[in-house]
């Protein structure tokens, strides 16, 4: 397998096992609110996060635990580039998921998907201003069909007044996950992708940890009841598993592929959650979605169809 394809299996991989994540986080997140003390809806998203990258994390070292190369993750993680996957981590895990659980909270779920949907597009642009990455029209233009397509899809009908700060928090969340992915992808050249992501969400599952564990306080929330319904809920810890594995292909595409390449083939999980909930969910499929579907599919065609950047 070339370096070229097997960043092309690494980033379709990513792709459906995010889609994977998606779908059963839902599921078990249904089943966790039913089992866990009441909480106020702002906090479900953060909790959310911090329950889904924890259980990621844990399974990215219990894989280096059962190769006994946990004191190589050690070693690597000191490198002269580790500083920059603990800047992603920062940016990619806490700051951006509590800016994108402000912008659902104030500005509505639409506005908030829409608007942190363009990350590919400011992540493309940061890599080939900063990281050097080439970037030729068509990859510009599969990059900007993929967002609409994602925009289309993951677009719910306006609830309530929308404020500007949920929209200036939305733009944040979209610019911190674009950041993520190039700082992940510089740090790369000196780490491997299994050591920059077990990282990555060791730091964002233990700091989101905190904050939603001190927002559940603030709200007089008792936090052993939530945290024994999270460990009693499988399909939340079988959703991290799948986040663990997503994050860790799409942390390979990107060093194999370049960002544009590796974040459009990311954007499939579009596909595998339409997909998912049509045959699994009995959800009805949607001319919008359709047309969504297809211009994800058409702009990860254009993004990856070169040969040559």
């Amino acid at each position: 397998m070339t370096k070229q394809t097997d960043g092309y299996v690494a980033g379709l991989g990513s792709g459906c096992l995010w889609g994977c994540n998606n779908f059963l986080f839902a599921i078990g997140a249904s089943a966790f609110a039913a089992v866990a003390p009441a909480m106020p809806a702002s906090a479900f998203p953060l909790v959310g996060a911090a329950v889904n990258d924890a259980f990621a994390a844990l399974t990215m070292l219990f894989l280096y635990g059962m190769r006994r190369r946990l004191n190589a993750f050690y070693q690597e993680w000191r490198s002269r580039r580790g500083g920059a996957i603990l800047l992603a981590a920062f940016l990619g895990g806490p700051v951006g998921q509590v800016c994108y659980a402000a912008g659902i909270l104030w500005a509505g779920p639409s506005y908030a998907l829409i608007i942190t949907s363009s990350y590919p597009i400011l992540g493309s642009l940061i890599a080939h201003i900063f990281l050097h990455q080439p970037m030729k029209r068509t990859m510009w233009g599969g990059t900007f069909l993929v967002v609409c397509g994602a925009a289309l899809v993951s677009y719910l009908p306006a609830q309530g007044d929308v404020s500007f700060r949920g929209l200036v928090a939305s733009v944040v969340a979209a610019g911190c996950w674009a950041l993520e992915i190039v700082l992940a992808t510089w740090g790369m050249q000196k780490m491997t992708p299994e050591a920059a992501i077990t990282f990555r969400e060791m730091i964002s599952g233990s700091v989101l940890t905190v904050i939603a564990a001190v927002l559940l306080m603030a709200d007089s929330v008792p936090l052993v009841p939530v945290a024994c319904a999270a460990v009693q809920t499988p399909t939340l810890f079988v959703a991290g598993m799948a986040a663990g594995f997503s994050y860790l292909l799409d942390y390979r595409a990107n060093h194999l592929l370049g960002c544009a390449r590796g974040m459009t083939l990311n954007a499939t999980y579009i596909l595998w959650g339409v997909v998912l909930n049509v045959l699994f969910a009995g959800a009805c499929l949607h001319s919008v979605e359709i047309i969504g579907c297809f211009l994800v599919f058409a702009g990860v065609f254009l993004t990856c169809r070169e040969t040559r950047a």
